[in-house]
């Protein structure tokens, strides 16, 4: 079984069915039930979730997704030390650096995503939903 990082925004796509995103999206959350993969998330995800789903579909609505996607993943700590590193790292977004280096500090070696361009000086395998289904 291959473990993969998913970024909040694949996330997202699937929970409020973002089409086309979501197509693929939903691929990938079937092969984790079938245990083809497994999916990791930050906790800072969590949150995002909460606020993007609560801002695009009602506070109830967002909790509600947070509680049917929490059986369909592992959920990883955003440390001091991730922190730290993303601090000192060339990323341009914050939150990509905090995603990258969760991933890394966890031992897993492919982040999933849509926006690839921001991931550019991470040392993991970068992919988006599509790429990563024709592997």
């Amino acid at each position: 079984m291959k473990n993969i990082f998913l970024d909040t925004n694949v996330i997202i796509d699937f929970l409020t069915n973002r089409l086309p995103f979501s197509i693929d999206a939903a691929q990938l959350f079937e092969l984790s039930k079938r245990g083809h993969i497994k999916i990791y998330i930050s906790s800072l995800s969590i949150n995002n979730i909460n606020y993007i789903v609560g801002r695009l579909e009602t506070k109830q609505k967002a909790l509600k997704v947070i509680e049917q996607l929490l059986p369909l993943v592992e959920i990883l700590p955003i440390t001091r030390s991730v922190i730290e590193k993303t601090l000192l790292s060339n990323f341009k977004d914050f939150e990509d650096g905090l995603q990258n280096f969760c991933a890394l500090e966890n031992k897993l070696k492919i982040i999933v995503t849509r926006d690839i361009k921001d991931y550019r000086t991470s040392e993991l395998s970068i992919y988006t939903p599509f790429e990563y289904l024709q592997n």
